[in-house]
């Protein structure tokens, strides 16, 4: 965010000439392929804004939450006194809508109005309007564009952690694994350190190892809170960080070390037999 725009918004709550309009200025359409179900459950969580959306947010602080959605406060991008804001979206089911609301700071009495339309099982069209109050006329291309290149963005980063969450959730609910193996061969000790960090399953679940202080260690690669992933996550100091929304992990003891009550499932163990120095994983 530039200080010109800072300028223009602040001027714009200022005015008075236009105190009593609240102008639609942009509206975003776009089909995605999800359910309703995740769509609204990705909605009245604002505890990802900062971590998913990172480009965009610079912090949020959750103030109340619920299943009627979230009040929060915090800062867009860079953070400073100028980005600064709290924001209120409150979920409408009934209708198949949120709204967003700017209460105060940056944006204040904007309201981000977005409709789901479902249009099949797993296929919702999205109509998100944009009301920005006291806003000239001369203004509303400056503020469309930047609210559909924003939400292009936004709806980018949240198709990718909606639909690997239904993933996870269609391969939970397949029952029992097809791979009923306890254990399985990761290849020699050799070529395993050099593929290093390794993904492999085991009963149909995804794991992965790494080195720690020159010991092999497997841990799950899904996260316990929404199923978020993990098999990218760099490991510093024996932790990995959910992207999504910072749960953080200690892969030797799998306890959440930031503060929530959950813990990663249980991995196999890594032995690496005889001679032949070839690497296993077997289940406990």
């Amino acid at each position: 965010m530039t200080l010109l725009t800072f300028l223009v918004d602040w001027l714009r709550r200022l005015s008075l000439q236009f105190s009593n309009s609240l102008p639609r200025v942009a509206t975003y359409t776009r089909e995605l392929p999800v359910s309703l179900v995740r769509m609204y459950e990705n909605a009245i969580d604002g505890e990802h804004l900062p971590w998913l959306h990172k480009d965009s947010f610079a912090s949020l602080t959750i103030l109340d939450k619920g299943a009627w959605g979230w009040r929060a406060k915090g800062h867009l991008q860079p953070p400073s006194f100028m980005t600064w804001m709290e924001l209120e979206l409150r979920l409408d089911a009934d209708n198949n809508r949120w709204i967003t609301t700017t209460l105060r700071g940056l944006g204040k009495g904007t309201q981000i109005v977005t409709h789901a339309v479902p249009l099949g099982e797993n296929n919702i069209k999205v109509v998100v309007d944009f009301y920005v109050p006291k806003l000239p006329k001369f203004l509303h291309g400056l503020y469309a564009r930047q609210f559909i290149d924003t939400y292009s963005r936004l709806y980018d980063e949240d198709l990718w952690m909606m639909a690997t969450r239904q993933q996870e959730l269609d391969r939970m609910g397949q029952g029992k694994p097809k791979d009923t193996a306890r254990e399985v061969s990761l290849g020699t000790l050799h070529s395993v350190r050099r593929a290093l960090p390794l993904r492999f399953e085991l009963q149909d679940r995804p794991y992965r190892v790494v080195d720690l202080g020159g010991e092999l260690i497997a841990h799950s690669t899904t996260c316990p809170h929404m199923l978020g992933p993990l098999q990218d996550a760099n490991v510093e100091q024996g932790q990995v960080l959910c992207p999504w929304h910072g749960y953080r992990f200690d892969i030797r003891t799998r306890e959440c070390t930031s503060g929530q009550q959950c813990k990663l499932a249980p991995a196999p163990e890594i032995s690496v037999i005889g001679k032949s120095k070839e690497v296993v994983a077997k289940l406990p």
